[in-house]
C-alpha cells in the first residue's frame, strides 16, 4: 500500500535569508554560476527571502559582501 500526500508537502532544512531585491538578484546570479550540489539556493521564497543550504551561509555572506563592495562608490578624497 502506498501513501499519497494530497497536499504535496515538502520539508527542507536550510537558512532563511532576508535581503533587499537587489541583493537577492546578486545571490541568484552567484548561485547560477555554480553546478549541481554546489548550488546553495534551495528555494526562492518571495521578493526579499531566499532559503539556502545552511552549510553555505558564511560563503554566501562573504561572496555577497564582495559583490556589494564592487558596486559601491567611493569618493576620491583628493576631490
Amino acid at each position: 500500500m502506498s501513501y499519497h500526500d494530497p497536499y504535496q508537502v515538502k520539508a527542507s532544512n536550510g537558512t532563511l535569508i532576508t535581503c533587499d531585491s537587489a541583493a537577492k538578484q546578486i545571490l541568484i546570479h552567484l548561485d547560477a554560476q555554480r553546478d549541481g550540489p554546489q548550488k546553495f539556493i534551495i528555494r526562492d521564497v518571495d521578493d526579499t527571502h531566499v532559503l539556502i543550504k545552511s552549510i553555505y551561509v558564511d560563503m554566501v555572506r562573504t561572496s555577497l559582501q564582495e559583490e556589494l563592495e564592487k558596486n559601491t562608490y567611493d569618493q576620491d578624497p583628493a576631490l
